[in-house]
């Protein structure tokens, strides 16, 4: 009975060190973080979107930008065939639109 005992505090223990060992912060390599400062921005013709998003055809493309959180003094009325110009950063957690510029206005 002792050595079963014996036995199962080693495996036991085993156990918890094979959990604890682990270096693996979390943290994601320098090299793979994206950091971009200053804005891009596309220009494109408005074929569909909704409130604070819109649909740009730019070439032969079809791109979608959501601005939930933008300012109105930022963000242009439009219509579907309206020229607009999008500025964004891109960040970690996706594109933040900066400003939508009607430009056939």
């Amino acid at each position: 009975m002792r050595y079963l005992i014996f036995l199962f505090g080693v495996m036991l223990s085993m156990s918890f060190f094979a959990c604890t060992g682990s270096s693996d912060t979390g943290t994601v390599p320098e090299e793979d973080t994206i950091t971009v400062d200053t804005a891009v921005q596309v220009t494109g013709v408005a074929i569909d979107g909704a409130m604070n998003s819109v649909y740009l055809k730019v070439g032969e493309d079809t791109v979608e930008f959501s601005y939930p959180d933008l300012d109105s003094d930022k963000r242009a009325s439009w219509e579907i065939n309206d020229t607009l110009t999008v500025r964004y950063y891109v960040t970690e957690n996706g594109d933040s639109v900066a400003e939508v510029i009607n430009e056939t206005a």
